[in-house]
């Protein structure tokens, strides 16, 4: 039983780490973009030209990963606190 517990706690810590660096890169992402339009509205629209093409294999999955694991945790503490 001891085994099978530090083997969940590795692997929350491991998952836990990749969530912190997704949550990391969509806050850089959010940064990013305020500076690509604030620029792109001064007239250089290079840097949101890079940030359209990063758009689609970059911040979708971090925010698709960020929303399911949002949706999923809420939905597992609503049925352990439901069979509590």
């Amino acid at each position: 039983m001891d085994k099978r517990n530090t083997t969940e706690n590795k692997l929350k810590k491991w998952l836990d780490n990749i969530l912190i660096i997704n949550l990391f890169i969509i806050i850089i992402g959010a940064f990013f973009f305020l500076g690509s339009v604030l620029l792109s509205a001064n007239g250089n629209g290079n840097l949101y030209g890079l940030f359209q093409k990063l758009w689609f294999p970059l911040f979708i999955p971090a925010l698709s990963l960020f929303f399911t694991a949002i949706l999923s945790e809420a939905i597992i503490s609503n049925i352990t606190k439901k069979v509590n």
